[in-house]
This record gives C-alpha cells, sequence and structure tokens, in this order.
C-alpha cells in the first residue's frame, strides 16, 4: 500500500507568515513591557534623587497613564512645611522628569502617613525632646498646637487692647 501526500505551498507559505507574524506581535509585546518597566523605573529613580538632593527621603511608585502617554507617580513622605504648596514643587518636578527621562508625568499623588493613636502619643512625647535640626518645623508646629489645646492660652495685653475689647463687647460687636 502506498501512501502520498501532497502539500499545498500556497497553504504552507500561508501558515509560515502567520506563525512568524505571531511570533513577532509576541516580541513586540515584550519589548513594549520591557521599556515601559524601564521608564517606571527610571521615572522613580529620578525623583527620589530629585528629593534626596534637598535631602528628603520619599517612596516612589509610577504607573503608566490609563488614556494618556504620561505617567502617575504617587510620593510618600514625612510631613514638611516645605510641601505645603506641593504645586510649585509638582510644576518643578514635571519639567525635571521631562528633562531627564523624556517622559511627561500625567499626575502627581502626594501620602503624607500618620502613625495610629497609640504610636503617636509615644512619638508626641519623644518628638518634643528632640532638637530642631533633626525634624521638620511643621511637625512641631502642629504638636505644640495638640498640646495647647489641653491648656489655656494666657497671654498679657496692655489695658488699652482691654479697654477695645471692652468697648467693642458693650457696644454689641464681635472682638
Amino acid at each position: 500500500m502506498i501512501v502520498t501526500l501532497s502539500f499545498d505551498l500556497t497553504l504552507l507559505y500561508v501558515f509560515a507568515a502567520n506563525v512568524i507574524a505571531i511570533l513577532v506581535y509576541v516580541l513586540l509585546l515584550k519589548h513594549r513591557m520591557r521599556r515601559l518597566r524601564r521608564s517606571i523605573e527610571a521615572i522613580s529613580a529620578v525623583i527620589a534623587d530629585y528629593f534626596r538632593a534637598d535631602g528628603i527621603d520619599v517612596r516612589v511608585e509610577c504607573l503608566p497613564g490609563q488614556t494618556s502617554k504620561g505617567f502617575i507617580a504617587f510620593i510618600e513622605s514625612e510631613p514638611m512645611k516645605r510641601f505645603r504648596y506641593s504645586n510649585i514643587i509638582e510644576t518643578s518636578l514635571r519639567l525635571h522628569v521631562l528633562r531627564t527621562c523624556r517622559e511627561d508625568l500625567d499626575r502627581v499623588f502626594w501620602r503624607f502617613p500618620f502613625h495610629g493613636k497609640n504610636q503617636a502619643a509615644e512619638e508626641n512625647a519623644r518628638e518634643m525632646d528632640i532638637s530642631d535640626d533633626k525634624h521638620d518645623e511643621y511637625i512641631r508646629e502642629g504638636l505644640e498646637a495638640i498640646k495647647k489645646k489641653e491648656a489655656y492660652d494666657i497671654q498679657e495685653g496692655s489695658w488699652d487692647e482691654f479697654k477695645d475689647t471692652v468697648i467693642k463687647n458693650d457696644a454689641g460687636q464681635k472682638p
């Protein structure tokens, strides 16, 4: 018994072209993922270095944007007075990332974590004993305000201020 098989060369070429196209597509997807991962790592490192130059230790995570080509940065740091106007910092940070990585930061989210109540109470007591050089003024002001809420705030005033206050109260005006 003799079995003969005949292959149509056209079908073989179409099958080979499909396999090659699938392999090229998979390799292209892997290349894009590697490039995206490298971009995320580079942006995170650049942002951390940007703040480290000022002596601020931050933790940075980046994600690719959903609709645009930009990236979303999540920055976690201790609460500091210099971050009060973070919109100004974000503008210069976006320009720095654009210059160094050639990538756009679409959005920047800030996180300033606080500890739980028990941990915060212990740290508050220790915080007031630490010198001003080691901690930021913003935290110190907040802790002092918390301590003052428990006590009265008594200050000296002049006799003229007292008279003005009494006259305003007698006239029905608020001091």
